[in-house]
């Protein structure tokens, strides 16, 4: 397909796009998700897929492991996160497309380099959707005290973001963001319930640590719950103008997100005794049992599950932009990129997106994987694609500034890959699978388009 333009003179050919195999079959034009996020829209979804249930439980293990400077651990980790951050902002805003990372790594290396991120970031989705799905039903369980109901809630979990997705992502946005408001409102209540109570004492204190290189290991360890940027990449494709709102959505999420993890922090370690056994197991529990009494149990199961509940949403949504992406790229069926003619939801890919999860949590049900593993097979992929990010951005942007940006970006990443072990072998043989199939089908490639203004 090409595009023309005639402003007093010729036509000037602009842009030429070649037709994917699905295309050429229907003589369709390229499918392009429909422009549906806002500026607040995409704040929530953003905030969505970075916040998850690792909050209600690191808090209290960075605090078991250093006392009163845990919450500069959380500080530190945010500027740690911060060039991260930078890269896939820019990067987003200059590249938008529904697969994100898959489209930086292909504008920077080619289509050999999109097929190996796109299978990485398969497979980091299907264990990642898995761990918040068996995670939410674990919270469901506690909430309605059946133990055994952790799996078929999962399951049930995963029914509920389908359907909703699957309705658009129009009507998702909206309910994404009313979600987000609320369980940030509620977040923001637990870290001040300390405060508010009558006659508190606080048992705890904040205190910087007397060398800043023992923050180190915790930095690593809470550095996780600032993950997710890479599926927030994945909805670019999806702003009116990213060039303008996703740096104001990126630098917005990433400021509420900072503000309501060093709550939280300060709350568990100005309230809890670092002693307390709580604080290990469930330190958000213990600070609203403080508050609450015997209701603090259902009241932090409650307040799981909806954290559960928006990051499944928002992670549904991004996975399915990414199996729509690896689609339209012609490195799965090119069925998947098919648009519901109704609200625009790529409905194909949403489905395989729930069925991967679903694989994976069958598999954990039948104890072929612990959660643990779980856990890892995904983390280990998202760290690889964020040093595949700023590879891509390293060699996309050339100024020594863009250069040194993209070191201060890979430098922590690179190091937690080392503690990884014989995990690595899964995003090998990932890289591995998608280098062999974009040797075997090799169709005609779509250019990127620069965000407009």
């Amino acid at each position: 397909m090409t595009v023309n333009t005639q402003e007093n003179g010729p036509a000037v050919d602009k842009t030429t796009i070649e037709p994917t195999p699905g295309e050429r079959e229907t003589g369709d034009a390229p499918v392009e998700l429909r422009k549906t996020l806002t500026i607040t829209r995409g704040i929530a979804v953003s905030i969505s897929m970075i916040v998850g249930s690792g909050l209600l439980v690191l808090p209290g293990l960075a605090y078991a492991s250093v006392g009163p400077s845990a919450v500069f651990a959380w500080g530190a980790a945010a500027l740690v996160v911060l060039p991260l951050l930078l890269v896939f902002a820019r990067l987003g805003a200059r590249f938008p497309n529904a697969g994100g990372v898959i489209g930086f790594a292909r504008a920077a290396f080619g289509r050999t380099g999109a097929a190996a991120t796109a299978y990485l970031l398969l497979g980091a989705t299907a264990f990642g959707g898995a761990a918040m799905a068996i995670t939410g039903g674990n919270y469901v369980a506690v909430l309605i005290g059946v133990p055994d109901a952790s799996i078929p809630a999962a399951f049930g979990f995963l029914v509920v973001v389908a359907v909703l997705n699957a309705m658009g992502s129009h009507l998702a946005g909206g309910l994404q963001t009313a979600v987000t408001a609320l369980l940030v409102l509620l977040i923001a209540v637990v870290a001040s319930v300390p405060f508010l109570t009558p006659g508190f004492e606080p048992p705890g204190t904040v205190a910087a640590p007397p060398s800043w290189l023992d923050l180190v290991p915790v930095v690593g360890l809470v550095f996780f719950a600032f993950t997710g940027w890479e599926l927030v990449a994945s909805t670019t494709e999806e702003y009116h103008r990213p060039k303008r709102d996703l740096p104001i959505v990126v630098g917005t999420a990433f400021v509420v997100i900072v503000v309501l993890y060093l709550g939280i922090a300060t709350a568990v370690q100005m309230s809890l005794d670092r002693s307390d056994p709580m604080v290990k197991r469930a330190p958000v529990a213990a600070v609203l049992e403080n508050a609450l009494g015997s209701a603090a149990g259902s009241a932090a199961a409650a307040l799981g599950t909806l954290i559960v509940f928006a990051t499944l949403m928002g992670g549904t949504w991004a996975t399915s932009r990414i199996v729509f992406a690896t689609a339209r790229e012609g490195l799965l069926p090119a069925r998947l990129t098919r648009l519901n003619a109704k609200n625009g939801a790529p409905t194909g890919a949403i489905v395989v997106s729930v069925l991967m999860f679903g694989s994976v949590v069958a598999g954990r049900a039948t104890d072929l994987f612990s959660l643990d593993e779980v856990f890892q097979l995904s983390a280990v992929n998202f760290i690889i694609g964020y040093v595949m990010s700023t590879l891509a951005y390293g060699r996309l942007f050339r100024h020594w500034r863009s250069l040194l940006l993209a070191v201060l970006a890979a430098a922590p990443t690179v190091w937690m890959l080392t503690g990884f072990g014989w995990i690595l072998l899964f995003p090998a043989a990932l890289l591995v699978v998608g280098f062999a199939v974009h040797r075997t089908t090799r169709p005609p490639l779509a250019p990127l388009v620069e965000g407009a203004s």
